[in-house]
């Protein structure tokens, strides 16, 4: 499987506004799974630090995530005060298949 891996990581400044955070995360993958090209958008907790969590996203080409950009951009989401974020990019292709478990 080729394509577009994003990592966002989110550290809010409380357990709570994280809570919130991710239930409206949430809310935008059920959209943003809809869209052509998407083939995984989840956001997923820390279990040690709850207040992180982290977006990732995987799309089949650049091309489906420029779409997606451009969705975005004409809908932006305000910032959320008390989160910051960091976007980690990487061209994604697996290679083979994990070895089976003994």
């Amino acid at each position: 499987m080729a394509g577009v891996r994003l990592i966002i990581q989110f550290d809010a400044d409380s357990v709570e506004l994280a809570d919130e955070a991710v239930a409206e995360s949430a809310e935008r993958c059920k959209s943003a799974r809809q869209e052509p090209g998407c083939l995984q958008f989840e956001v997923f907790r820390s279990a040690l630090q709850p207040e992180r969590y982290v977006l990732l996203e995987h799309w089949d080409s650049p091309e489906s995530l420029a779409v997606h950009a451009q969705l975005n951009a004409a809908n932006p989401r305000p910032p959320k005060p008390g989160i910051t974020s960091a976007r980690e990019d990487y061209e994604y292709s697996a290679k083979g298949a994990p070895p089976s478990p003994r």
